[in-house]
This record gives structure tokens, sequence and C-alpha cells, in this order.
């Protein structure tokens, strides 16, 4: 089938056929797209595709292309000599166009109102890119899919379907009816365990802020936020506190920034989304030393859990990283069907090293125990 695209690199110039088009409360409504256009994220262009066949608008494809760059990299940890060579061999900037969001889980870039039509996702990205003259993508990923294409879809496009990827989610028992209903399901070992974690906590102050006060203290949000994103091997993409403030706006009820004090110093904080039967850690941020003494990132967990039991949700969503002691707090991992395209032999060979080094370090031990009874 023939395709064409009408393209605008603002969602505010797309007409209003793009919400209209959308079912209700879809996550790639104009207002949602907005909010991420209004952050302006660092390295980052978003690309808006309306895809017609014979005139009639059957799809829309949100894109983001991002400029990865060494400093995205952790080359340092661990040292040694096979990165090093890497490090020298590949080129200062790479551009890398997603079909999604870097930053949010199960947020698929892509909506055909029919399901015959949404193989057609990978004839409008190559669409975009003959277009789009600048646009030369060393890789290419179509992210968070909510189906599974067959190979015939995807194959002769050049993506393979990436299985490497999973995240960290924490199912709801039914009888989870308060906080102290999860701890009574904890094995023996690991409930004294959560007591000597939550006794640790007991001094902490936790406050919601708004989002005028988001912006209000944004160099402390964005120093405990950068704490945490300088121990990860692969960094695609950074946030600032103007991504969270825009992100309050937009989702307003549904998002929660909480930070924590100690002695009237900010140590931490964590935000939550909420969706209709499940919600998610979102992003956090810490203060090591205070983590050390208070236990912040455990308790952060278990402030997860509790929120999630008090309103209801069948699943809570953790992440990708960290991944062991998310499956202490009772997590089990969750596939994410992505297809990746990658052209350049020296992306592919960082890619696969970079990969491995995250996939070892985050499932380091996993699954060797059960934490619930």
């Amino acid at each position: 089938m023939k395709i064409t695209l009408i393209i605008a690199k603002k969602i505010s110039e797309c007409s209003n056929s793009w919400d209209d088009f959308l079912p209700g409360n879809h996550h790639l409504k104009a207002s949602h797209l907005q909010a991420f256009e209004d952050a302006k994220i660092d390295n980052i262009e978003n690309h808006y595709l309306q895809v017609f066949l014979k005139d009639k608008l059957i799809g829309l494809v949100y894109l983001q292309l991002f400029q990865f760059k060494h400093q995205h990299l952790n080359f340092a940890q661990p040292p040694g000599f096979f990165s090093k060579c890497i490090q020298f061999i590949l080129p200062a900037q790479l551009p890398l166009l997603v079909c999604g969001h870097l930053f949010r889980i199960d947020f698929p870039g892509f909506y055909f109102k029919s399901p015959a039509q949404q193989p057609l996702v990978f004839e409008a990205i190559k669409l975009f890119t003959q277009h789009h003259k600048k646009c030369k993508p060393s890789g290419i990923i179509l992210k968070d899919c909510a189906v599974i294409f067959i190979e015939e879809n995807y194959k002769p496009f050049g993506y393979h379907f990436f299985n490497g990827d999973v995240t960290m989610e924490l199912s709801r028992r039914p009888h989870w009816h308060s906080f102290e209903n999860y701890l009574k399901d904890l094995n023996k070992n690991y409930l004294q365990r959560a007591k000597k974690i939550i006794q640790a906590f007991i001094t902490i102050q936790k406050k919601e802020l708004t989002a005028p006060e988001i912006l209000e203290h944004a160099a402390e949000i964005e120093n405990l936020y950068w704490n945490v994103v300088n121990k990860q091997t692969i960094k695609l993409g950074t946030v600032n506190a103007m991504y969270f403030y825009t992100l309050k706006t937009d989702l307003e009820k549904n998002f929660e920034f909480h930070v924590l004090y100690e002695n009237n110093i900010m140590v931490g904080f964590y935000t939550f989304i909420f969706y209709e039967h499940t919600m998610e850690t979102h992003f956090i941020g810490m203060d090591y030393e205070a983590n050390k003494k208070y236990k912040i990132y455990f308790n952060i967990l278990f402030l997860s859990t509790q929120k999630m039991i008090e309103r209801k949700y069948a699943a809570l969503e953790l992440g990708r990283t960290a991944r062991e002691p998310k499956e202490n707090l009772g997590a089990l991992p969750r596939q994410i069907f992505n297809y990746i395209k990658v052209k350049n032999p020296v992306v592919k060979i960082t890619l696969h090293y970079f990969l491995k080094r995250f996939n070892k370090t985050a499932s380091h031990k996993l699954f060797e125990r059960s934490p619930l009874k």
C-alpha cells in the first residue's frame, strides 16, 4: 500500500485531526506531547507524522530524534581496555531515532485504527528518513510496542526483534488491602529486613510538591537526580526539573512529586504516574550518603508498594534498572517488545557491549529466591 505523510516538528502545527483521530485519554494526545516539548530536553527533536492512504488519515506516528553522545555512556565503570577502545573509535555524536518516548514505559509511538495497518509504521518511518534529508539515524528503535509483529512485517525493512529488554513489575495480591497485608506475606528473613529498613527511615519527613514548588526547588531536585544518573551505564537522555513541572501541569492528579527531608535538607525525591489500572514509580533522586544511613532507595520501593495497595491498582511498574532490589520487593520481570535497526557496525558493537554490561549489573543474582510466601 502506498502511503503519504504530513510531517511536523511541533504538535501545534498539526491540525485538529491529530486529537480527533485518537481514542479518548490516549497517551499520544496533543496535550501530553506538548508538555514534553515544553520541557525542552537537551539533544531531542520531536517529529509528528500523519499517515495517509488515498488521502484518508489512517495513522499517527510520534518520533524522537535523539543525539547520542559520549556523555551518555559511562566508560569508567568498570574501566577496561575494550571500553577505552570503544570510546576512541565511537563517533562523538550519533543520531538515534526513537518511535515512542525515551523517558516513559508503555508509551508506543504509533497508532493505527485498523490493526491490519499497524505494520505500515515501518514504511512510515522509512518515508520520514527519506524526506528528512538531515536525519540519517545510526539506529532506529520501535520502542515499547503493544503489538507483536511477525517477521515479514519488519525484516524487509532491516529491523530485528530485541528480546533483551525487561521491566520489573509488582502485582497486587487480591488480599492486599493495606501495607501490613503485604508485610505479612513476606518470608521471615525479608520481613525482619523490611522492618529494619523502615525503622532507619523514621526520622525522614515527606512532602508532596505542587508544580510551582517543583520549579522553586529545581536546583536541589536536579542535583539529586544527577546523583542517580551518574551511576548508570547507559543514559538514553536525561531530564530536568522543567520536565517534572510540565508533567505535573499536564497530568495533574495523575502525577505526584514527593520530596524527602532530613533536618530541613532535601535528601531524596520520588515520583508516581497513575494510569487506569496500574501505576508507575517514575524518576527518583537521592543523596547517596544519606541513603546509607536512612535506606532511602529501599524505602522508596516500600512507599511505592504502599501507594499501589492504597489506590487498589493491579500492578506497580518499577522500571528497567536495579532489578535485584526490586526482585527483593517481590517484583517480577515483564518482557518489553522493541524492534531495532542498526546499520553502523561500531554502533552495533557498542550496543552489544554496553547492554551486556547493563544486564550483568541489573540482573546480578536475580531470581535466586522469592521474598513472598
